[in-house]
């Protein structure tokens, strides 16, 4: 095994944070579509609104700049809305400890953003809570989602998961923080010039005393600037240039919808004529550059207003609350004396905010929901376009490298049936997708050839870097950190493949022989990849030994250490045999375990059973402990016997002896416990003192009743009676019926 450098910076939070386009290589296809076909995906109702699922390619037509195109792919989506059912201990689910690419396919894609620029503090808890529902009420079990947040915040972002505990943390740390409108800012300044008035000169005219002229004292007169008018401008382009990066960012994932939910008040700008000015102002232009990329990703944006019908701007309900009059006369700052109305201005405010939601979301086939105190119907909608559509794909006919937009039309053969679907894409006026896989491949070949370090093959790494996971291979991966020797931990990973997808090729020996490549990396919180690890597994097995393999998968346990931190690390596997590539990925929180005075690491399990698992790469540690090497399954049979292993660690400094009091527990889903095992662990009395002790235990499944559990280790230092210093680990495991 050697370490490995996986170039360029990934990570939707780096993405924004840079407002960068897209990582540096894209991934293959969820579906079966080649990398020069535009995919269209189509929604198609009948008279009533009624979705219609019975049509087939030969249905449709497919028009470019009015020119029909031949469908070259064709796939109907029917994905399913399901709940979940995780399971909960003290009213809150537990979060999966495995993650696995299965099925990936099937579920949908959002990205969940947070205009914390454009949502004003007082609506801070309106916003959460409405994000809060969308993922509690409406995330399914097999879809993935991130948030991001405009202002580029770290610890209110999160990597594409498929764990709703971390999209609610990232939600839960969301703060709006919208300047005061400009609007809002004249009223302050009408209400300043009235107190400050005595303070005015007036001055008579030399040739006719009678004449005088009013000379505004130096505060009012230096009114006429604005200086948040200069950073709103630029908040605003910021927007718009991080729902490019966001879309570009997705311009990879082919073969299904993606959804871009947007929570946000609007900018204060005229965006309207987006589309029609030949003006070049920057805002324009990055109003343009933002639907293009969605064009060009198939992203749909949903804007969705947190200002509801009670609404108007925070603004306009400040002033209400002061008292401020309809209207107030004339406004010294502006030529003439002109007529200003606080209320009229801060209504035409309202409206130029919702039409830049508007614009953005209905330019990119999506819709804004404002008006609304509840989002319930929105959402509904959302579900429902991005679970039940069809999929056409065509070969575009060759463009120059313009940026022209090239319109897109779709037609039903079949009467009285409404296709909707996206109105086309921009030619490209970079490199294509094409074109940036040959240089990675061209680039890894020149590595190869000078003896870089960059071994992981370019079809791996493409994989690797894409921004969801790929289907090519499943696989399973689970990251355990533990305490490391220095003040980096050790993070034991798990990784298993689903044997029956691997190709072996017979030898004359009778051998059965392939090379399997593994390679990992994790993503830290600013979205860069930290130095990675590549194994290719020379195997050479016997026949039985292969169809063992092909029943049951082969894993692989190793280590790497990582500084405390947050992380997603990104496995992925290729059979060269076959050219199938797969890739998981999972978030891991690695604490400092020198923390506070006791501390635990995550649990890895293990069974009798999983022993006969080929595992040709071994982590002899917590082999040793658990007495067979840890696995990623939590499906045991009632005649196995689980085994597991977590780390106690006493950082403390008192020089008496310490104990603690240790269970393990096996709760059922009625909150009872199957299975308990109490002891009391002694730290420096009659022996050695220990910083680090390995727990270990055994439960026989026979008398296990079928269901799912909570496997929960506790420790407590006796010293406290404090309970938020217990210290916990837990997975959830599933005994199924031994067979008859």
């Amino acid at each position: 095994m050697r370490k490995d450098n996986v170039p360029g910076r990934l990570g939707i939070a780096f993405a924004v944070a840079t407002c960068l386009a897209v990582p540096a290589f894209t991934q293959q296809p969820t579906f079966k579509v080649s990398v020069n076909v535009v995919d269209v995906d189509v929604t198609v109702t009948d008279g009533e609104g009624n979705f219609v699922s019975d049509l087939r390619a030969e249905d449709f037509e497919v028009l470019e700049d009015g020119k029909p195109q031949t469908i070259q792919t064709f796939s109907a989506i029917e994905l399913p809305v399901q709940r979940r059912t995780s399971f909960e201990f003290g009213g809150r689910p537990v979060p999966a400890d495995v993650r696995s690419n299965r099925d990936v396919e099937s579920g949908r894609v959002y990205i969940i953003l947070l205009d914390d620029l454009n949502v004003a503090p007082l609506r801070t808890a309106v916003v959460r809570r409405h994000a809060r529902d969308f993922i509690e009420q409406h995330f399914g079990p097999r879809d993935l989602a991130a948030v991001v947040v405009t202002s580029g915040r770290k610890d209110a972002a999160q990597e594409f998961t498929n764990d709703p505990a971390l999209l609610l943390r990232a939600v839960d740390n969301f703060f709006g923080q919208r300047l005061q409108s400009a609007e809002m800012q004249r009223l302050d300044d009408y209400y300043q010039n009235q107190l400050l008035s005595g303070l005015n000169d007036t001055v008579s005219n030399i040739n006719d005393p009678e004449q005088t002229t009013t000379v505004l004292n130096p505060i009012t007169r230096n009114q006429s600037f604005d200086p948040s008018n200069l950073e709103r401008g630029q908040r605003a382009v910021g927007v718009l240039n991080t729902l490019e990066s966001l879309t570009a960012y997705l311009e990879g994932v082919r073969g299904r919808r993606k959804a871009l939910l947007w929570f946000s008040e609007g900018l204060d700008y005229p965006m309207a004529e987006a589309f029609s000015s030949q003006s070049g102002s920057e805002i324009t232009r990055a109003t343009r550059n933002a639907v293009n990329a969605a064009a060009r990703a198939n992203v749909n944006v949903y804007a969705l207003d947190p200002r509801g019908l009670i609404g108007m701007t925070a603004d306009f309900v400040d002033s209400m609350k002061s008292g401020a009059p309809d209207q107030m006369g004339t406004d010294p700052t502006r030529p003439g004396g002109t007529p200003f109305s606080g209320t009229q201005a801060l209504l035409g405010e309202m409206r130029l905010t919702q039409d830049s939601l508007r614009t953005l979301a209905e330019g990119t086939g999506g819709f804004a929901a404002v008006d609304t105190n509840s989002f319930a119907e929105a959402y509904s909608r959302i579900i429902e376009a991005n679970s039940r559509y069809y999929l056409l794909g065509y070969a575009p006919p060759a463009h120059p490298r313009d940026g022209r937009f090239h319109r897109i039309e779709v037609r039903v053969k079949r009467p009285g049936l409404t296709a909707v679907a996206r109105r086309g894409y921009p030619a490209s006026s970079t490199a294509t997708r094409e074109e940036r896989r040959l240089e990675a491949l061209e680039r890894w070949a020149r590595d190869r050839r000078t003896g870089g370090e960059n071994d992981t093959s370019a079809e791996l790494r493409a994989a690797l870097n894409s921004p969801v996971q790929q289907s090519g291979l499943t696989l399973a991966v689970q990251a355990v950190a533990f305490k490391g020797t220095s003040k980096q931990a050790d993070v034991a990973i798990t990784v298993e493949l689903d044997g029956a997808q691997l190709e072996f090729a017979p030898q004359a020996s009778g051998l059965f022989a392939d090379t399997l490549e593994v390679s990992y990396f994790a993503l830290n919180d600013d979205g860069r990849p930290q130095r990675g690890t590549r194994a290719a597994l020379n195997l050479a097995i016997k026949p039985e030994t292969y169809q063992r393999l092909k029943a049951l998968g082969v894993r692989l346990n190793s280590r790497t250490p990582l500084a405390p931190g947050r992380y997603q690390l990104r496995v992925g596997a290729r059979d060269p045999q076959t050219g199938k590539a797969g890739t998981a990925f999972t978030d891991l929180i690695v604490p400092d375990f020198s923390d506070t005075p006791l501390m635990m690491s995550g649990v890895l399990v293990s069974s009798a059973e999983a022993q006969a698992v080929l595992t040709p790469q071994r982590d002899a540690v917590a082999e040793k402990l658990l007495g067979a090497p840890a696995t990623t399954q939590r499906q045991f049979n009632q005649t196995d016997t689980l085994t597991w292993l977590t780390e106690i660690y006493d950082n403390g400094s008192a020089r008496q002896p310490r104990r603690f009091d240790v269970a393990a527990r096996l709760i059922s889903e009625d909150g009872r416990d199957a299975f308990v095992s109490r002891d009391v662990l002694t730290n420096g009395e009659g022996s050695s003192r220990w910083t680090s002790f390995g727990y270990t235990g055994r439960i026989p499944l026979k008398e296990i009743a079928p269901g799912r559990y909570l496997l929960r280790i506790e420790a407590r230092d006796r010293a406290t009676e404090d309970p938020e210093r217990i210290q916990t680990a837990q997975t959830v495991v599933t005994v199924r019926p031994a067979a008859r």
